[in-house]
């Protein structure tokens, strides 16, 4: 697996709260058409929030920056956003507590790739 975490300062909580609309609405669907497994965004402050995209591998990350992400955070950085990126292998086991489904299943909006 591939993890990218994208930590956004933004001008205001209104373009933070914008930005989050966006994702849940439009563009978590276009990640799932991508390849993207799974996305989570949490709160860091009034203005700062933080995404983390779970991918299967390397090549399904760059399609989704090439195609959907990239182009987000390029936009971010022209308008003088502070964007902060790290992304990477997964190492070692990845421990999943058997709950894990259960709680996606209440809270969490599920995609189809083909959706």
């Amino acid at each position: 697996m591939y993890i990218r975490t994208i930590k956004i300062t933004f001008k205001d909580k209104l373009s933070k709260d914008m930005f989050v609309n966006y994702t849940d609405t439009n563009a978590d669907s276009k990640g799932i058409k991508n390849g993207t497994l799974m996305k989570i965004i949490f709160s860091n402050s009034d203005v700062v929030a933080t995404l983390i995209l779970i991918f299967p591998d390397h090549k399904t990350f760059m399609k989704d920056h090439n195609n959907l992400a990239g182009p987000i955070i390029e936009s971010f950085k022209d308008q003088g956003i502070k964007v902060e990126l790290n992304d990477g292998e997964v190492l070692g086991n990845t421990a999943v507590s058997s709950r894990f489904l259960e709680v996606l299943t209440k809270e969490a909006n599920f995609y189809s790739p083909t959706d």
